[in-house]
């Protein structure tokens, strides 16, 4: 019995050194090698979007593109053709539909005489007097239309008119 169990421990022993049958039963442990040098993989190209998927490819029946390229820039484009379903991107494409495709080269003067007519307009209005909700007067307001269960929306919400003071026009922004 002593010698079954010496011939036991020692089988184990000597299974559970084994690198091989340590991997398979999950024993081996990993270890962290802190001066290992992990190389990154190198960064992905885009696709390039003017190349149809593979599908297409097949439905139109394109076998060779490479040599179609070629037998169109020795002997010319076909004028049967349509140049432009191949020629065009994806980001060209939706430019297009959205007609953002056509740029205005004048459009930063177009902005600033829009801003300087609104800031003209806004100027007019605000230039003499300012209302600000007097809250005291509106909360007791409120809360008497609460207590008399009154409905009447045209009431006037009380406010406070401020005449705007001006101020002395600097010369410069650092005075």
């Amino acid at each position: 019995m002593k010698a079954s169990v010496v011939v036991f421990l020692f089988l184990s022993i000597f299974l559970v050194s084994c690198s091989q049958i340590r991997d398979s039963a999950g024993v081996n442990r990993k270890n962290i090698d802190e001066f290992r040098v992990i190389e990154n993989p190198p960064l992905v190209i885009p696709p390039d979007f003017n190349l149809l998927p593979p599908e297409q490819l097949k439905e139109k029946n394109i076998a060779n593109v490479e040599s179609d390229l070629a037998k169109e820039i020795l002997f010319g484009l076909n004028e049967e053709s349509n140049v432009n379903e191949f020629n065009t991107s994806t980001m060209e494409n939706i430019l297009n539909q959205t007609n953002a495709d056509q740029s205005n080269n004048d459009i930063r003067q177009e902005i600033d005489e829009q801003f300087a007519s609104e800031k003209n307009i806004d100027s007019s209005t605000w230039d003499n007097e300012i209302e600000i909700l007097d809250s005291v007067a509106e909360s007791q307001r409120l809360r008497n239309k609460l207590l008399s269960d009154d409905t009447n929306i045209n009431e006037e919400v009380p406010t406070i008119k401020i005449e705007n003071k001006s101020k002395k026009k600097k010369r410069f922004f650092f005075f």
